[in-house]
This record gives structure tokens, sequence and C-alpha cells, in this order.
């Protein structure tokens, strides 16, 4: 089996503030990297938080310049890393998330326009044999049309970047935990370290196994939620952003 280590990046975001996010970001991971983290997923809307008060972030490209010192990391750290954003496509602006690749490629991936529950191409995969995971997007814990297409394209990871309140928190991670186990397939959720916009986060982003057997679990606040996979299976471990 693969070492691989993944980590959702339970990341507090400055509403509407581009710059102070992507330094938050690089901050993240360069700490990740000490922890020699390959996979780093952030929560969704990440990079902008959910009321993104200017032209330049209401609807970034995949391209634009300005994201420029993350790929950079990217490539530096030799680390994949999952951001979440509003994309330009066509004219609308939809919910989505940006890869950063060690190559120095962008895969960016965005909620299918119109149905929400139409994913009829397929949860977005990214990676290679042994280390593939699929995202799910905007999606709800208990849509079960994610995690059923990533595990019907044989990938080794389902991730999902969130915002689960306090309210929703128990109901979102009872159908994580459920898909992880019906599938056969790890699930890691990242979400938010604090209140967007509003909602009261709950923190605890969390990984399960394929047994669907909670790997590690974060309490509150800003903070690394690391899984890692050797021949022993899986173990993780929760590292302070200091």
């Amino acid at each position: 089996m693969t070492q691989w280590n993944v980590a959702a990046a339970q990341y507090g975001c400055h509403d509407g503030e581009l710059n102070a996010n992507i330094d938050h970001h690089l901050h993240f991971i360069r700490r990740a990297a000490r922890e020699q983290v390959d996979l780093l997923v952030f929560p969704e809307y990440s990079l902008t938080g959910l009321t993104p008060c200017s032209a330049a972030i209401h609807g970034l490209t995949p391209n634009a310049t300005a994201l420029a010192p993350l790929q950079r990391a990217a490539q530096e750290y030799q680390m994949t890393i999952i951001v979440g954003l509003p994309l330009h496509d066509g004219g609308r602006i939809l919910p989505g998330a940006l890869g950063f690749m060690p190559d120095g490629t962008r895969t960016a991936c965005h909620k299918p326009a119109g149905e929400w529950d139409d994913i009829s191409a397929g949860a977005p995969v990214i990676g290679h044999q042994g280390r593939s995971f699929a995202l799910g997007i905007n999606s709800d814990g208990q849509d079960e049309s994610w995690p059923r297409s990533a595990a019907s394209q044989g990938v080794d990871l389902y991730t999902t970047g969130r915002i689960v309140s306090e309210i929703s928190w128990q109901h979102e991670v009872m159908h994580l935990q459920r898909w992880s186990h019906k599938y056969r397939l790890p699930v890691l959720m990242a979400n938010h370290a604090w209140s967007v916009n509003g909602t009261r986060s709950a923190g605890r982003s969390a990984c399960w196994d394929e047994r669907g057997q909670l790997i590690i679990r974060a309490d509150e606040g800003e903070l690394l939620v690391i899984s890692r996979r050797s021949e022993r299976g899986w173990q993780g471990e929760v590292i302070p952003l200091v």
C-alpha cells in the first residue's frame, strides 16, 4: 500500500479579503509541508468567504495571476492543494474548487449548473492510481450521488470541503461515515474553523477509513487534521497551527 499523507485544513476565512486569505493559506501550507503532507484540502469558499465584496474576487478564473503564490507553494513543497472559491463558467458564477498541482498545473472543478444533484459527468477525480481522490463540491453530507460517483470511478479517497454548522454537524457526519462504510471508501472532510457570514461553524474536521471507522477528528479552532496511510492502515493526528 502506497504511503500517503492527506490533511484537512480547518481554516478560518477572512470574508471578502483575497490577499489576506492567500497569505493565510500559505501559512497552513508551510505547516503542512513540515508534516510531509501530500494532499491538503481547504473548506469550500476558503479563498473568498461567502460574501466576496470585490469584483476582482467575485468569480475568479482558474488562471488568475493573483493565485500564483499558491501554485508556487504546490511546486516547492510537492503538495497537491485544493482550495474553495467561486468560479466563472460561461458568464455564470458557480461554487467551485481549484487544485494546485506539484507539476505546476491547475485543475478547476465547479458545481454543475442547473439541478443541484446533476453530477452525470461524475465527481471530479484528481491524482493517479494509489493516490487518486474525488471531490464533492458544495454537496450536502446526505447527498449520496457524490460518494457513489467517487466509488464507481475507483478512487482511493473521497474528500469534501464544507461549511458545517453546529446545528447540522451531527446529521452531516452521520451520512459521511455511512458513505465511507457503504462504498468502502475513505472520506476526508474539511470544515471552517469559525463563523462564515453569520453561520457558526462546528469545526471538527474529520476522516474515516474504508470501514467507516473514525481515523481522526478535530475539535475547534485552526488546526491541521492529518491522516497517514501506510502498510499498517490509517493513523491520524491533529496538529495546531503554530
